[in-house]
């Protein structure tokens, strides 16, 4: 059954309906890139500049683009497609929270959900990107257990267009929590995933607890290397190990007064600190064994890139519509199926014109039985008789000519899908040469107006993206009136008409 499912996925997506995304984990410190390629999974890194980004806020995005750029061009054998990205946000604060409702389903659940995410949001909530997933159902107490998160609409929205202008769409986003869980979840070693864990998690960004329970995040605990530092932004190795005992037992009673299970045992993923963390944690651990984390991924895995690696696993059935929790916002999700669709276009684009020629060489054969066909036919003819003869040659007649007419409608599909293929490719790569992303083309027919909406970085931008239109013999006069350009945060959105020429395509 599994070896069916697997050729099922791999033809889906040769026929480019289905595809799977790479792994991206982005901090202020590093860019850390997984992808599968020959069924081995690979590593890419680039080293941000400090100032670069902070707290996951662009701040130079000039030089935020060279690094994404040079981390798409790590990755040669996928020649210059984009390439479609599960992303962790790990300088981000994303605010999660567990809550429990009564059991119930369909809209009802929805409507509650939804009024529960609202109340929980630490922001206001047209400020935000949140998400939500089912973790668990408690049969004893009818309670269903449901996993919610948020972040900050500005920072996903600018951190999403930065990410498609150098190359890359993205799927999925989430926080850095909820990737390291499902990699210890999927591929944890030597750890039983139904039971419960606290994941003890050291980054560059500070220290991590994360309550975990038959693989789901329930509870985390941040603490940033600042609220541990000296004046001098130092960490003493003495305040650290006192900070992350304290912290530890804090955890641990939280986790005895909320949950009946015990737990398994405390799992340590340490990129910093490793020596001196362990006998930390084991001081108050309770008795509970301590256990560094560990990824099944066939070769040794650094913990710098457990983060990566989790969302490279998402990424490996990539779905927008999946029932994890995706922060990435609706935008997003359209671009995604945009690319796609294009993408499908260009494949049948080619395989079009192949289909015709089979369909031209069947021609010919069918053409060459029907003839020796016909002569057998009148050969017999004094035997079978006039009427039977006509009814034969008359069967013939009609199968040809349904044959010819099925040639003749795809031959005519063909024309169309080329011709609106052209376009959108043409106002597309204007648009790119002039710094301009387009968010939205539409038209009806060939003698209507083409609407095109997009986002540049400045009106310079926009003001080119016109007159390169004007200029292309492909289109008519650009109607681009002031009121349509808006400035927003860092962006200005516009939209503009123009008709297509009586040459067109």
């Amino acid at each position: 059954m599994e070896l069916l499912k697997a050729y099922y996925q791999k033809i889906l997506s040769l026929l480019r309906l289905r595809a799977h995304a790479e792994g991206l984990e982005i901090s202020d410190q590093v860019l850390r890139f997984v992808y599968i390629e020959g069924g081995v999974w690979k590593r890419e890194a680039v080293r941000l500049l400090p100032g670069v980004l902070e707290k996951g806020k662009i701040k130079d995005a000039a030089a935020f683009y060279a690094a994404l750029r040079e981390l798409r061009a790590k990755v040669p054998t996928r020649g210059k497609e984009k390439l479609n990205v599960v992303v962790a946000l790990s300088s981000v604060n994303m605010y999660s929270q567990v809550f429990a409702l009564p059991s119930m389903e369909g809209s009802d659940l929805d409507r509650a959900i939804d009024l529960n995410v609202q109340m929980l949001s630490p922001m206001d909530i047209s400020q935000a990107y949140y998400g939500w997933q089912l973790i668990g159902r408690d049969e004893k107490s009818l309670r269903s257990e449901i996993a919610a998160a948020f972040a900050d609409k500005v920072i996903v929205d600018g951190m999403i267009q930065a990410l498609y202008a150098a190359g890359f769409i993205t799927v999925g986003l989430e926080s850095r929590a909820l990737a390291l869980v499902r990699a210890l979840r999927e591929k944890g070693g030597g750890i039983d995933p139904g039971r419960s864990y606290l994941v003890v998690d050291i980054d560059n960004s500070g220290i991590d607890f994360l309550v975990v329970r038959a693989g789901k995040l329930y509870f985390e605990y941040p603490n940033a290397w600042a609220d541990i530092s000296d004046d001098k932004g130092q960490v003493l190795v003495a305040k650290f190990k006192e900070m992350l005992a304290a912290n530890t037992r804090q955890v641990l009673n939280f986790y005895s007064q909320h949950w009946p299970e015990p737990l398994a045992g405390i799992l340590l993923s340490a990129v910093a600190f490793e020596e001196e963390a362990e006998p930390a944690i084991a001081g108050s651990a309770m008795a509970l064994p301590v256990i560094p984390l560990t990824l099944t991924m066939g070769e040794e895995v650094p913990p710098e890139w457990f983060v990566a690696f989790g969302c490279g696993l998402r990424g490996i059935h990539a779905d927008p519509k999946d029932k994890e929790i995706n922060l990435s916002g609706s935008g997003a999700v359209d671009t995604y199926h945009d690319e796609r669709l294009l993408d499908f276009f260009a494949l049948w684009r080619v395989l079009i014109p192949v289909v015709l020629g089979c369909l031209i060489v069947m021609y010919a054969f069918a053409n060459n039985f029907l003839s020796i066909t016909a002569s057998s036919l009148e050969s017999s003819v004094a035997f079978a008789g006039q009427r039977n003869e006509s009814a034969e040659i008359g069967a013939l007649e009609a199968s040809s000519t349904a044959f010819n007419q099925s040639v003749s409608l795809i031959a005519n599909a063909e024309s169309q899908i080329n011709n609106d293929y052209l376009m959108i490719t043409d106002i597309n790569a204007t648009a790119a040469a002039n710094g301009v992303t387009v968010d939205n083309i539409s038209f009806q027919a060939a003698n209507t107006p083409i609407l095109v909406a997009g986002t540049a970085q400045s009106e310079d931008q926009i003001a080119a993206f016109r007159n390169a239109i004007q200029s292309d013999p492909h289109f008519g006069t650009v109607t681009l009136p002031l009121l349509n350009i808006q400035g927003t945060t860092g962006a200005y959105t516009f939209s503009m008409t123009f008709p297509l020429s009586p040459s067109g395509f």
